[in-house]
């Protein structure tokens, strides 16, 4: 009989549910609407739903079940904390629900730590002494490895580049404080410059038509290359990896934007060394990152889950 854990990458549009074996390889996987719980008076039902519905499709039962939300999680991996575009989920324990209807263990994480994990496993990165990871979508994703553990901080909130203070700014960001660098760096700015170039709202090919040169995309550039740039003088990271939507779009300035990390960065090191990787398009990076976290993980005897 086929081993198996389920992962789940949580979004809000859609979700992706997959198994994934031993050999971390994503044997069957399905996109479900995010309305399927969004519209339930108890989301987490409509989760469940949908996980059972997946189950039978697949032979045996799986080991286990993980899953990624956009957002923070308690250390304990069993609430959502906090996840703006899912407030829904909020306080929910989300683990002892569905562990109780399915009896399979059940943790959830921060979307971003299962993402790097996937990398870490593709390209061989479990042995370096720290790694740095930058995902930038609708916001500025950021996880850290360092010496074999994905650092999670105190309350399992760490690696929030996006809350970088900016001095003298007024702009008020969706974390509830004013100044933080990320309305300025990531995909919700890049929406707001469509609009400022008269563009429909995620034309982002056509925003950055021009690249650098355009002092709007020019100034967004620089607010994420600072963002970066900081954890990499704080860190002094073996290699960045450098993924997300926005950074997957066909004419995104890549080149410029590693410019600008490069002026920002402390010299001659780590500037002179700086590795980066950047990601190609995956859908089922969440997925699998999600059911590679479970098997290296949840069947460890260990006190927390992130360490190796």
């Amino acid at each position: 009989m086929t081993r198996y854990m389920i992962g789940i990458d949580i979004g809000g549009t859609n979700f992706r549910i997959g198994a994934v074996n031993q050999e971390y390889e994503v044997l069957k996987h399905k996109i479900v609407s995010s309305r399927t719980f969004l519209e339930m008076e108890r989301p987490v039902n409509g989760l469940l739903e949908a996980i059972i519905s997946f189950i039978k499709e697949i032979e045996g039962k799986p080991c286990g079940i993980c899953m990624g939300f956009p957002g923070t999680v308690t250390k304990d991996k069993s609430t959502v904390l906090s996840c703006p575009n899912l407030p829904v989920f909020d306080g929910v324990n989300i683990s002892k629900v569905i562990n109780q209807a399915l009896d399979i263990p059940v943790i959830i994480e921060h979307e971003v730590l299962l993402l790097l994990t996937n990398d870490m496993y593709h390209f061989s990165l479990f042995d370096k002494n720290c790694v740095i990871a930058i995902y930038l979508g609708t916001g500025l994703g950021n996880a850290i490895y360092i010496h074999g553990r994905m650092i999670e901080g105190a309350n399992g909130v760490s690696g929030e580049l996006g809350h970088i203070p900016i001095p003298g700014n007024k702009t008020p960001c969706p974390c509830g404080n004013i100044g933080c660098i990320e309305p300025r760096a990531s995909g919700k700015r890049l929406e707001e410059i469509c609009i400022e170039k008269g563009l429909p709202e995620k034309a982002f090919t056509k925003a950055l038509a021009d690249g650098a040169s355009d002092p709007l995309i020019s100034d967004f550039l620089d607010h994420v290359a600072c963002a970066i740039a900081t954890e990499i003088n704080i860190l002094d990271p073996n290699c960045v990896i450098m993924g997300g939507g926005v950074m997957m779009i066909s004419n995104f300035p890549y080149d410029a934007l590693l410019e600008r990390i490069y002026f920002h960065t402390r010299k001659p090191f780590p500037a002179e060394n700086l590795k980066f990787i950047r990601l190609e398009p995956d859908p089922l990076q969440g997925v699998r990152g999600a059911g590679i976290y479970a098997w290296r993980y949840m069947n460890k005897k260990k006190s927390s889950l992130p360490y190796d």
